[in-house]
């Protein structure tokens, strides 16, 4: 597996990880306080390690991974808890799923003996669903 340096490599962690971190704070992020939302966007999303952090927001070194850690804890519990990135994950292979059989339907309309208009009425309807399916994603 892949390792990618977050933090500039003070804390490694792989990209399902770090894509993990980023996904639950979309989830909750408005759930925690601006100071931690600002700490945690620094770690996450600006990539900055526990010294740079410190010196940005007045605080030990200590105390930046602390907090860090405590709001990794934090955004955890509300996942357990209410389980929303689970559910966005499990819509999101469905849809997925739709998806690969539109493909394969779309595929077998091309080489069915229907006529031109049946096969642009049964395109229409595969895009309407794939439209539909788009727009849950988007609704997370």
């Amino acid at each position: 597996m892949l390792l990618y340096s977050c933090c500039k490599g003070e804390l490694l962690c792989t990209m399902d990880e770090r894509l993990r971190k980023t996904l639950l704070y979309d989830f909750y992020g408005e759930l925690l306080n601006e100071h931690q939302r600002n700490v945690y966007s620094a770690a996450i999303f600006d990539d900055m390690n526990y010294s740079e952090i410190s010196d940005e927001f007045g605080c030990s070194r200590q105390a930046a991974f602390d907090l860090v850690k405590r709001i990794d804890r934090k955004l955890e519990g509300y996942e357990s808890r209410l389980g929303l990135l689970g559910r966005f994950l499990l819509a999101r292979d469905k849809i997925d799923s739709l998806k690969t059989s539109i493909e394969s339907v779309d595929k077998k309309i091309s080489t069915s003996e229907l006529s031109e208009k049946e096969k642009r009425s049964l395109r229409d309807e595969l895009s309407s669903i794939l439209s539909l399916s788009n727009e849950v994603i988007e609704e997370f």
